[in-house]
């Protein structure tokens, strides 16, 4: 699940304005919470005895229990779940977005994912450490996403929740191909 920045709002200057409000006010953001709903909405419907993992990504990816990074969730352990939806409701959205980081923490699960779900709003603003540029390009934005699919596990199809960014006309075409390419859905 993306939780950069850009996830408190569904345009640039209005994330922009959420960034610098109280941690609550930006837990309490629209597109924030759709998102969040999202991932309740998919544990809710994962099958019971399945193993799962969910990880948050802005600038470095986390699990949402700490300590968790290269093992599997249960669904048959309503601990797993619960534990790990109460800790998706305390993430603030910040920072950039490394798509990089988010393919490269999938790949050290030990065995790697069958299915990928990736919630996100647009193409990353980062690759695997932050920049000190304060603007980035389209054109360095799509390159940023075509690196980062070197990080990601080989064979697994990626299923894409995209919550279009306004501004960020070349993400739809490259998650498109991204769920395409691997046999996964946008």
């Amino acid at each position: 699940l993306d939780a950069s920045a850009s996830m408190l709002a569904g345009d640039p200057t209005n994330a922009l304005i959420r960034r610098n409000l109280d941690d609550v006010t930006k837990r309490r953001s629209d597109k924030w919470q759709r998102a969040v709903r999202t991932v309740e909405w998919v544990t809710a419907n994962m099958p019971p005895d399945v193993f799962f993992q969910v990880f948050t990504f802005n600038t470095t990816a986390q699990p949402l229990i700490k300590g968790t990074a290269t093992d599997w969730l249960s669904t048959s352990d309503e601990d797993d779940t619960r534990t790990a939806l109460e800790n998706l409701r305390l993430v603030v959205p910040g920072n950039g977005t490394s798509l990089y980081n988010a393919f490269k923490a999938s790949r050290e699960l030990t065995p790697i994912p069958d299915n990928i779900f990736l919630i996100v709003d647009g193409l990353p603003t980062m690759g695997l450490a932050p920049t000190k540029a304060t603007v980035i390009y389209p054109a360095d934005r799509l390159r940023l996403f075509n690196e980062s699919l070197g990080q990601r596990p080989g064979g697994v199809p990626v299923n894409i929740v995209l919550f279009p960014m306004q501004g960020d006309p070349d993400a739809t075409p490259a998650y498109w191909m991204l769920a395409f390419n691997t046999g996964g859905a946008l």
